[in-house]
This record gives structure tokens, sequence and C-alpha cells, in this order.
């Protein structure tokens, strides 16, 4: 029985890549999404399909067998037809024979033809991995310099493996794929079908100076839309946050979570606090109240769309993450602003929000309209974070 669910496991992953939408049709894509023009170029190519549902899931993880498959579509189109034999033992494996061939696989045979260490989410080291020997089997190369000074832009280059190190260092050179607001490269996130649309176009980019030249590819430009096409205000903002309301009505379950919330930069802030309960522990971006106020977070502003800063909570605004601590700042409790907060004449601060939250059976549900009120030198404060642009 393990193995007919992981077969199937297999077979739900790669749907993503195989199911035919027009990419004018997916509903989680309206225009002015950051990654938007990306994927528009990627489905309309057939580099990457959408679901049956009309939808794209820009924010959900890639396997690293769904990424060889569409480096083998963008970059060695048609070639995987002859592996077609292998297809019988993994959906992915004609492709991956092809990157084989070209020298682009830098797992050996016994590690890329396992379907159970390629049908797991590629992490951005490896995926630089596999775009950095593209790049050069297709004759496109940067130089040691222009490594070596892309790497020391980074606060954790320390924490980059050795083996990753070069490509880690090429694929930053040429603009493919960038750090984070905070100056880190983060080498064990995991990317997303929004971002493997974005650095396969990239890529292409790159290319288009001709072998032995490749083309930086320009800074990108902060987007200026919400994910739903509409500018960023907070009317807009509660638009969306209203829609989230019919996805998750009062008391829904939330013991699944939101599992592609590490790859939001919503958790390079707030990941770092420690659990009041077990301080070993920190924040985290994909259950209970902090997976919440991460898919909020990320539903309103787009996964990678706005950076996160820290404001104090008198300039909070709907769609805003707010995180209550203990006096030894450690974190007890992450929510969703739905208000502005309103302070009286005593100086108490008061505001509304939506979170998760335990029932009496350890269950995480669903609270929508919860009040909160903050006490200037209370038992608890709060640290406060927006994706408002500044």
């Amino acid at each position: 029985m393990r193995r007919a669910i992981s077969f199937l496991a297999a077979f739900v992953l790669c749907l993503g890549l195989m199911t035919p939408v027009s990419a004018e049709e997916f509903s989680d894509v309206p225009a002015g999404y950051i990654f938007y023009d990306a994927i528009l170029d990627c489905a309309g190519k057939g580099i990457v399909g959408g679901y049956s549902d009309n939808t794209f899931r820009p924010a959900e993880s890639v396997t690293r067998a769904q990424f060889c498959v569409m480096l083998v579509r963008a970059f060695y189109p048609g070639q995987e037809k002859n592996y077609a034999g292998l297809k019988a033992a993994g959906w992915y494996l004609p492709s991956a024979a092809v990157l084989d061939a070209k020298g682009v696989m830098f797992y050996g045979e016994k590690y890329w033809k396992d379907p159970s260490r390629m049908n797991v989410r590629i992490t951005r080291m490896d995926m630089a991995q596999f775009i950095a020997n593209v790049m050069s089997e297709k004759g496109y190369t940067v130089s040691d310099s222009a490594r070596t000074a892309a790497l020391s832009r980074f606060t954790d280059a320390a924490s980059i493996d050795s083996y990753y190190r070069n490509a880690v260092g090429t694929v930053t050179a040429l603009g493919i794929i960038t750090g984070y607001d905070d100056g880190s490269f983060k080498p064990h996130n995991v990317m997303t079908r929004g971002q493997g649309a974005v650095v396969l176009c990239r890529m292409a980019q790159c290319m288009s100076g001709g072998a032995g030249n490749a083309v930086p590819v320009p800074e990108q430009k902060a987007p200026t839309t919400l994910a739903n096409g509409k500018p960023v205000t907070e009317e807009n903002v509660l638009e969306i946050i209203n829609g989230l309301r019919k996805t998750w009505p009062e008391g829904s379950d939330f013991s699944v979570g939101y599992p592609v919330g590490n790859s939001s930069p919503v958790r390079n802030v707030t990941h770092p606090y420690p659990r009041e309960e077990n301080p070993e522990t920190h924040t985290s971006n994909t259950l209970g109240c902090g997976g919440w106020a991460t898919l909020v977070s990320d539903t309103v502003f787009t996964q990678n769309g706005f950076p996160v800063r820290k404001v104090p909570l008198a300039e909070a605004r709907p769609g805003d993450i707010v995180i209550m601590l203990n006096a030894d700042h450690q974190l007890v409790h992450v929510v969703s602003l739905l208000s502005r907060p309103q302070t009286d004449q005593s100086g108490k601060v008061s505001f509304t929000v939506s979170q998760a939250s335990t029932d009496e059976k350890g269950v995480y549900r669903i609270l929508w309209d919860s009040d909160y009120t903050y006490t200037p030198g209370g038992t608890y404060y709060y640290d406060v974070y927006t994706r408002y642009p500044a």
C-alpha cells in the first residue's frame, strides 16, 4: 500500500507539468503578479502547464524531477524522446537521462534514477547547480572574479556548501537567482513554481548575447500591485483578505498548515524568534499561527513580491503580521492584522486580527475578527512586520 501511495504522490507532483491550461486562464496569476510575465512565457511555450482547476499554483514548491523536465523542455526540446523507454521506471527519467548525457546531471546514476530522491523539493543551491551546468554546457561562462564578487555579497556565504559555491556565484553574477533583502542567499530554502518560471526566462535572457558572453539580467524592479493586480492600498488588501474568509471560513481546520511558507520572505524576519513553550525551537511559517499569518501575507502580497520590514504598532495596517512576545522576547502568538490599531486616552492600543488558534482538542482552527488590547508596560508586547512599500 505504501508503494502505491508513493506512486500516486509522484504522479500528482507531475500534473502541473502536464495539464494543458492556457496561461491567460490561470485564476491565481493575475496581471500585475510579480511572476506574471515569466509564467505566461513558460506556459505559452509548453515548458510548464497549469492544473485542471485553471490554477498555476506559483507558490507551490518544485521538485528536482520537475525541474529536470522543465530544463529539457526549455533548452533541449524533444530530446527526451530518445530515452522514452525509461519512462516506465519514472515519469521524469527520459528528461533526466538527457541532462545526464549532456553532462548537466551532477547526481550519480543511482541517485537520479531513484524517484524517492528526485521527487523531493529542490533547494536554491541545487537549482543553482543545474542552471550553472546548463549555462556551461551551452557555452556561457562568467569570470572567476565575477563569481567571487557575487558570493561576497551574501551575509550567509559560509553556509553555502563548498560543492555548490561556484554554481551559486555563477547564477548570482548573472542575476538568474538573486539574494534576499537581508543580504542572505539561504541556500537550503526551496524554490517554487513561480520562481522556476522566472529562472528559466532569465537563463534564456542571459543566452541572448551569444555563446561565451552571457548577459547579466538587469536587477528586477519591486512590484507595484498586489496579488490581484490592484494597487497597494488598504482597501485592496482587505478585498483579498475578505476573499480568504470564504476560502477559510470561521472554524476551518488548519491542521494542514501552509506547506510552502518556508519559501516566503516573511520567514527571514519571523523565524528567529524562540518560542515561549520551548525556547530551543523557533517560529514556524508553515504550521499553526505562524503558518496562517504567512499564508495571509503571501496571498495578499505574493510569496516573493514585497520585502518585509519592521514598523511600530501604531503604524500597522491590515495585512501586517503581528508577533506577541513575552518579557523575555519569546514568541507567544502570531496573528494577521485586520484593522489599524486604535489608541485610547489611557494609551491602550486595540486592534482586530485573524488567527489560527487551537481548540479544546488541540486542533488549529481559523478565527476571524478577534480583538486584542496592548497595554504599554504590561506583560506582553508586540513586534509588527509589514510588506507595504515604504
